[in-house]
């Protein structure tokens, strides 16, 4: 009974040691794990809050407590007598301030209320630019995704060409293996030399040397995709063959172009919002406590209301000025526009004709590769007979292995092209 625990433990242990991992496993997991993604969810957060704390400054009263307590000090000399009277008592020979200016002193504790009025056009216009940053951050969330996955699905598909590339040599292996076995008996009864059989172990060994660098590279571009996606385990896992489609050209605004349009916005949205500086501003403001010079009473306890009101006339044309910086910042941000366009069009087009070229590659390839394993199935057969060389045999499979390399490179070398081209087809 232990026996079979201990089993079926080592055989769970070898499934999630070698388990299968998807391409779109290694996306959401650098989703996941990316700060940038964190911090833009956070900036979402941000813009909310800046625009509650706008409306609490234009919508809800400001109230404040203060407190003020002033001694003005003076030596009397009324009736040839010296005292100081820390209040003065209308004396008219003394040492110290004038008592006009300080009325003998100063006593307040006042509760203050400010309430700005009319302020709909500030509350709006705030709101409109609120609008466009969490738009803006919504693409720039988005774009940053589209980074993660080409990022992730270029760094997967090198893993994949070099699991790919060692599968290729184990392939290998294992027709060379195949073939000495047969061998061996043939040499045995003198059909072959055993000169031709330790031709055939040097390419075997040479082969396995190759595989051994191979597992190097894969696991060296398996942890660089464990890194990317900030996967912390030492887990080796086998991954899914990838094929990836290509996007078809996009029928509505792409992201980057929606993020020059949003910069556009932004900067309209900071020209309404300097031009509210230049609007009249009305409040009503209010405060009641204790305010009185002498000696404080409960006789001076009470209260004041009035209203503000403040208007910028002229400041030197600043408001001017401002309109042509922004006409120039939105000049600057649509030459950008043109000219991304137009080297992203270029950019496209050169890599479908890339496409175009591996694909025709890749039918010349599995053209040959076809030839050469039917003139393998007749070696194969013929070897048993004596009737070929050894030499001939150890190139033919060289030659397929070599070709069967060049069909994964270039088979890969499609997948990322054709990964670019989605990525700038957003």
């Amino acid at each position: 009974m232990k026996i079979g625990i201990i089993l079926i433990a080592l055989i769970c242990c070898y499934t999630t040691a070698f388990s299968q991992k998807s391409l779109q496993y290694y996306i959401e997991k650098a989703e996941q794990n990316s700060p940038l993604l964190q911090k833009q969810q956070n900036n979402e957060k941000i813009i909310a809050l800046d625009l509650k704390q706008f409306n609490a400054v234009y919508k809800s009263p400001k109230i404040s407590l203060s407190g003020n307590v002033l001694f003005a000090p003076i030596i009397s000399l009324d009736g040839n007598t010296k005292k100081i009277e820390w209040v003065s008592r209308e004396s008219s020979n003394y040492w110290g301030y004038d008592l006009g200016a300080t009325n003998g002193g100063q006593f307040q504790a006042l509760v203050s209320v400010n309430q700005p009025l009319f302020t709909n056009k500030y509350i709006t216009t705030q709101q409109n630019k609120a609008s466009v940053l969490h738009e803006k951050n919504s693409n720039i969330t988005q774009l940053t995704k589209a980074e993660l996955k080409q990022a992730v699905t270029h760094q997967y598909i090198l893993c994949v060409q070099s699991q790919k590339q060692k599968e290729n040599i184990q392939h290998v292996i294992e027709v060379l293996i195949e073939q000495l076995q047969q061998m061996q008996p043939l040499v045995r009864s003198g059909v072959y030399k055993l000169i031709d059989l330790k031709l055939l172990e040097i390419e075997l060994e040479n082969n396995q040397i190759e595989e051994k660098r191979l597992s190097g590279l894969f696991l060296d571009n398996f942890n660089a995709l464990k890194l990317l996606c900030g996967i912390n385990d030492s887990t080796l896992s086998s991954l899914e063959e990838v094929n990836i489609l290509l996007n078809s050209p996009s029928q509505t605004t792409s992201l980057f172009a929606s993020q020059f349009k949003l910069d556009s916005l932004l900067v309209k949205a900071e020209q309404e919002n300097y031009k509210l500086k230049y609007l009249p501003q009305v409040g009503v403001f209010g405060d009641a406590g204790l305010n009185a010079t002498y000696q404080p009473s409960f006789k001076r306890f009470g209260f004041s209301v009035g209203l503000s009101f403040t208007w910028d006339l002229f400041d030197g044309h600043q408001q001017k000025i401002n309109d042509k910086k922004s006409i120039i910042q939105i000049a600057n941000i649509e030459t950008d526009r043109k000219y991304f366009e137009n080297q992203n069009n270029i950019r496209k087009k050169n890599i479908l004709s890339q496409i175009a070229n591996l694909d025709d590659q890749l039918l010349l390839i599995d053209k040959q590769l076809a030839a050469y394993n039917q003139l393998l199935k007749l070696y194969k057969v013929e070897i048993k007979e004596g009737l070929i060389s050894i030499l001939e045999l150890k190139t033919l499979i060289r030659e397929i292995s070599v070709k069967q390399q060049i069909k994964t490179d270039t088979l890969m070398t499609k997948e990322i092209l054709i990964n670019s081209y989605n990525y700038w087809n957003l």
